[in-house]
């Protein structure tokens, strides 16, 4: 109780507690005697206590205190909340005490009617969720039987876009039932429909990986002068490029320096390609590249050789290459990988 005599009185916290919502801070404190849906109940003083701390509660903060979703709290509850309440009344010494519980006597109605709001909520939810679960498994079903190709993956792109609007209709509806299970732990349809397009997802990219593999081969032909005179390290030419964090928060094993080199010489949108200097004996086995590119920003790539690796430990734009240590940064690094091997 901080220091406080459990007897303090309510004068000088009356305003606060007023505002604060007494009856919901009623419920923060656990005992022995909690009842169904495992209420918490304090004793009086700590009724006083709590009073003081909360500023005004909406249905979330209410569930927070009292430990359970609104919708499992029965009428056992609200009834002992009452009867705490109705406790604390007759032990109570001072008016001031006996007026403030009397008003939080009066408060009782506005629990009940939040339980029965969320309980209204979680049905909307559950109706929602079985008015959504043939369209998912719908989709599901379609992508499962979809070819990755190129014709095929507008449709899924369409697939894509109409499950995030038909899971944010839901987040907010379980969001507002209280329901803390998300979706994908208590939605088979949405698992199954979220699983259909990584799978997609995957084979689209396995496709690009492919293709992008032919075409480093037909540049590593068309530009082997260029790639020679380029004057990059032999021992990291054939050192894998490594795509972090790219792949639903998994690493991705790329190109090869070499092979990554030789799509930037090939690719039309970059004029200018150049190893920049390293000045310290201690960046021997770090790297970096420019490349200009008309149009767009001049990117710029460090490189950090690990063994048969290169991991990319800078990036940045028009001479700013600044150490990766944000997951907004790894982004940009990817992109801007992948910017300079293709033309956009």
């Amino acid at each position: 109780m901080r220091g406080r005599p459990a007897t303090a009185s309510a004068a000088a916290v009356a305003s606060i507690a007023r505002r604060a919502g007494l009856l919901l801070a009623l419920c923060a404190v656990p005992t022995a005697g909690a009842a169904a849906a495992e209420l918490r109940v304090p004793t009086c003083a700590q009724f006083i206590d709590y009073g003081q701390k909360w500023v005004g509660l909406d249905d979330v903060g209410a569930a927070q205190v009292l430990g359970v979703p609104l919708y499992a709290l029965t009428d056992a509850d609200i009834d002992l909340v009452d009867k705490s309440l109705r406790n604390c009344l007759s032990a109570a010494e001072t008016a001031d005490d006996k007026t403030l519980l009397r008003q939080d006597l009066n408060q009782v109605p506005t629990l009940r009617a939040a339980r029965d709001r969320v309980r209204r909520a979680l049905a909307d939810f559950d109706s929602a969720k079985k008015e959504a679960q043939p369209k998912l498994e719908q989709i599901a079903g379609k992508l499962n039987a979809m070819p990755p190709s190129l014709r095929s993956r507008a449709a899924v792109e369409d697939a894509q876009a109409t499950v995030s609007a038909i899971f944010f209709e839901l987040e907010q509806k379980r969001l507002r039932a209280q329901v803390t299970q998300p979706l994908s732990d208590d939605f088979p349809a949405y698992s199954k429909v979220e699983a259909a397009l990584a799978r997609k997802r995957r084979a689209y990219a396995a496709q690009a990986q492919t293709q992008l593999l032919a075409d480093a081969k037909d540049a590593l032909e068309h530009h082997r002068p260029e790639l020679e005179r380029l004057g990059l390290p032999a021992e990291a030419l054939d050192a894998t490029i490594i795509l972090k964090d790219i792949d639903a928060g998994r690493d991705v094993r790329w190109l090869t320096l070499r092979q990554w080199a030789a799509l930037i010489l090939s690719n039309p949108e970059n004029t200018k390609v150049r190893v920049l200097p390293r000045d310290r004996a201690s960046d021997a086995d770090t790297l970096a590249i420019e490349v200009v590119r008309p149009g767009y920003s001049t990117a710029e790539l460090g490189f950090r050789r690990q063994g048969g690796d290169l991991l990319v430990v800078e990036s940045g734009v028009d001479g700013h290459l600044d150490a990766i240590d944000t997951p907004d940064q790894r982004q940009e690094a990817n992109d801007l990988l992948l910017a300079t091997a293709r033309e956009q």
